[in-house]
């Protein structure tokens, strides 16, 4: 790679990084004799129209904002290989990498605050929103600038088909719960990371340190952050920032002028940037399992080998039973990693407790809460579990179940809770939600339909069959 040419004009040089939408390589204009930064697009998504379309949505995010804490875009180039967006090439150093050098001053720590804070409200000011603020995405310069680096999975205002792109895109560990529940996200989710980052910097770790993404997601979304040890002054700022719910969540005014006297303390960062690299972190050393005649540990993500052997010899309707009694964390790491243990008579039994198995699903993937949930064979059992979870939780599971389960439980759903299954359906993307309609009769389609918003109501009548859709419109009429 290092040595070939983009477009013919750009030499790459060296690689910088990568991150959530592609690999940064230093390079030089041939043509202007100059150092730039040229990030290749990620190639994963597989269609050359998505690439083109992610490359032209960070640039056009990137063009929008005029702030000496946001890096510029130069141009967008099209490749063989896939887009090509052409920045400023900004030297410094990145944040993550000085954190692992251990905690750093909270007087720095605030002022690298109100920077990236400024960059920030820069970005929403014109409807950008950063969607993946986190250490490795802060640069402090060798003039003890801060700037705020990869916006390629932004989203701007007003363009949904490339938000829905990059949804699943970022990292939990810095990510608000209400994109972790896939709930809408605005400028308070970007707040959010911002208060993890730095509590991260100040305390050397993150807020919600887990050894597993499971158990890390569920201290996200149900826990209080850590206890902060070494942060006086910069605590309730930060714990306010990690509120959970984003409209009691600390705005940008309030923390401008938390962040404002600390900041004055610490007017350059140089002395951030002059110290060695440090180098990377070694792997922590794996803590010292549990007895295995001891409970499992909440803070795992994992239950102890006893519990294990005692999960596979069991039988499948104990299975069920047993994952109910572990701590939320342990249970839903089983489930995400030995699902193959829960077939149908232990997801059944799960399911006669519809509030604690709504819980655990709710901490799994969709897809892999609605293979769990397409095994129970009566759909009362299943409607009970779905109308017991989070109403932004419930059209994204039923969307991934097989149609013809997720009929089933819409239907007995409908029976005694029409209005949120209705609310559920105008959740759901079109696709499965048209699939599931049409496997219902008439009367209980027209029923759902009262209670989605007109256009989603339009959109959903025009994938139903003819017949069917004028028995429907007739009943709605």
């Amino acid at each position: 790679m290092i040595g070939e040419r983009v477009a013919g004009r750009f030499v790459i040089e060296a690689p910088l990084g990568s991150g959530g939408m592609g690999r940064v390589w230093r390079g030089r204009d041939r043509k202007l004799g100059r150092v730039v930064a040229l990030k290749q697009v990620r190639a994963d998504v597989g269609r050359l129209p998505e690439l083109r379309a992610r490359a032209d949505q960070e640039a056009r995010a990137l063009a929008r904002i005029d702030h000496p804490g946001i890096v510029r875009v130069h141009d967008v180039l099209d490749a063989p290989d896939g887009p090509w967006i052409v920045m400023d090439y900004v030297r410094g150093a990145v944040l993550g990498r000085l954190i692992a050098g251990g905690p750093l001053p909270e007087p720095a720590v605030a002022r690298i605050g109100a920077q990236v804070l400024d960059a920030l409200i820069a970005a929403h000011a014109v409807g950008v929103l950063h969607r993946d603020v986190k250490p490795d995405n802060i640069l402090i310069t060798s003039s003890g600038g801060v700037v705020l680096v990869d916006f390629g999975i932004a989203a701007i205002e007003g363009n949904e088909r490339i938000t829905t792109l990059g949804q699943v895109i970022g990292t939990s560990t810095y990510m608000a719960p209400e994109r972790l529940r896939g709930a809408p996200a605005g400028e308070a989710a970007d707040l959010w990371s911002l208060g993890a980052t730095l509590y991260t910097a100040v305390e050397g770790r993150t807020p919600f340190d887990r050894s597993t993404d499971v158990a890390t997601r569920y201290a996200i979304l149900d826990l209080p952050p850590d206890p902060m040890t070494r942060s006086h002054r910069l605590s309730p700022p930060i714990l306010g920032l990690l509120t959970k719910d984003p409209a009691t969540r600390m705005t940008a005014a309030e923390l401008a002028r938390r962040l404002e006297p600390l900041a004055g303390r610490t007017r350059r960062l140089e002395h951030l940037t002059g110290r060695a690299q440090p180098p990377p972190r070694p792997p922590a050393a794996k803590p010292t399992p549990p007895r295995e005649t001891g409970p499992p540990s909440p803070e795992t993500g994992a239950a102890p080998p006893r519990v294990r052997r005692t999960f596979a010899t069991a039988n499948a309707a104990d299975r069920g039973s047993m994952v109910l009694a572990l701590p939320p964390g342990d249970a839903a790491a089983l489930l995400a990693q030995r699902s193959r243990l829960f077939t149908t008579a232990a997801v059944e039994e799960m399911c006669r407790r519809p509030a604690a198995c709504a819980k655990l699903l709710q901490m799994l993937l969709p897809d892999r809460a609605g293979r769990l949930l397409d095994q129970v064979r009566e759909p009362d059992l299943a409607a009970a579990v779905v109308l017991a979870m989070d109403p932004h939780h419930r059209g994204r599971v039923l969307a991934h179940m097989h149609d013809r389960h997720s009929a089933a439980a819409v239907r007995a759903m409908a029976t005694t809770a029409l209005h949120q299954t209705g609310r559920a359906l105008a959740t759901m993307p079109e696709a499965p939600a048209a699939r599931l309609l049409t496997r219902l009769p008439p009367p209980t389609i027209a029923d759902l339909l009262r209670h989605c918003p007109p256009a989603t109501r339009d959109r959903l009548l025009s994938q139903l069959p003819p017949t069917t859709r004028e028995e429907v419109e007739r009943r709605l009429a």
